[in-house]
């Protein structure tokens, strides 16, 4: 459970720090994914999220 929140707020601070760097580009960003159909951002969460689970798979063994 605490690897899950450490992960959690890695997130955060990579969000963060992009942000903070890089406003601009981010607002460009989502801009650009406002305009693509939510069926595609769900299969295309579905499968990074996939791809995470896989790659802590091979990193925990």
């Amino acid at each position: 459970m605490q690897d899950l929140i450490v992960a959690c707020l890695m997130a955060f601070v990579i969000e963060g720090i992009y942000y903070a760097l890089m406003p601009e580009r981010a607002q460009e960003a989502m801009r650009k994914l406002a305009q693509v159909e939510p069926e595609m951002l769900r299969k295309a969460g579905i499968l990074v999220a996939i791809i995470g689970v896989m790659i802590i798979n091979v990193i925990k063994r």
